[in-house]
């Protein structure tokens, strides 16, 4: 879909081009392969681009309501951290979130069950699952994400039978 087919105004003046004939998405919370931005745009932002588009399509009014710039400030602090597997093999006990995360409101590892294998985390598509972390307080959610990247770095996040090796 071509961002210039979404009718919009600027100013108060319409800019609006004529309707694409390629139907509109399906909603996804999606933002990108296995991740959900959404959560984090509508609690931080007040709306996320999925709702947006939609509107645009389907909901004028909703559409017309939205704000033509982004807020100057956000309505809290949000990050997505991927999660990292240091090391390969097998899953021993389940990936249960970290405790002591105040800002962590979602928890996605990939793997999570025992007896699945865990691949070595090697770039951005080869991640090991995502937490969500928000919360009112930046100082939180940078406190919650150094809190995740340490036990990924000391290899702690998974437990890992790594003398069983990952299986392909």
């Amino acid at each position: 879909m071509c961002m210039s087919c979404i009718p919009r105004t600027w100013n108060g003046q319409s800019v609006d081009n004529a309707p694409s004939p390629v139907p509109p998405p399906r909603r996804s919370s999606l933002g990108a392969p296995g991740v959900d931005f959404g959560l984090l745009a509508d609690v931080c932002v007040g709306h996320n681009a999925y709702d947006v588009t939609l509107d645009a399509y389907f909901d004028q009014a909703a559409w017309a309501a939205l704000p033509a710039l982004p807020p100057r400030a956000l309505r809290g602090a949000g990050r997505l951290v991927k999660l990292v597997a240091s090391e390969e093999g097998v899953l021993r006990a389940a990936a249960l979130p970290p405790a002591g995360l105040e800002s962590l409101v979602r928890w996605g590892p990939e793997p999570s069950e025992p007896g699945e294998p865990v691949a070595l985390t090697v770039d951005n598509n080869s991640c090991a699952g995502y937490a969500w972390l928000l919360h009112a307080d930046e100082a939180v959610v940078a406190a919650d994400c150094a809190a995740l990247h340490e036990l990924q770095a000391a290899g702690r996040l998974f437990d890992v039978d790594s003398a069983s090796g990952a299986e392909s």
